[in-house]
């Protein structure tokens, strides 16, 4: 947990060891459970976790209300590390033997909307 806009501030903080115990009881517990990693953790962090079942992983990500639409980074809701675009996340993912899944559905519900 990390501070966020609008004055959020954690209670206590998480470190990376932390977090990865975190994730390999989640693991071990829930065996089916979506883990999911955001840019919010460093790029190193987040290649190490990756073996440990992580089931999604952001990439190229923009944290301000409307950011995708003007690029504004203005009103960020929190910071982000791991500044990869997705082809460079896509082409590490492959380099280790996995496979990059897009998200694609979007144009089915925009498709129904009008």
């Amino acid at each position: 947990m990390r501070p966020a806009e609008g004055g959020f501030q954690p209670r206590s903080l998480v470190s990376d060891r932390q977090l990865t115990q975190f994730i390999c009881a989640l693991r071990l517990l829930i065996h089916d459970a979506g883990l999911i990693l955001s840019t919010r953790e460093s790029a190193e962090l987040r290649d190490n976790l990756l073996p440990l079942g992580i089931t999604q992983m952001s990439a190229g990500s923009c944290t301000a209300p409307g950011g995708y639409s003007d690029n504004s980074n203005e009103g960020e809701q929190f910071s982000i590390s791991d500044h990869r675009s997705p082809a460079e996340l896509a082409k590490l993912l492959a380099a280790r033997g996995y496979e990059a899944v897009w998200k694609d559905w979007d144009n089915a519900f925009l498709d129904q909307a009008s």
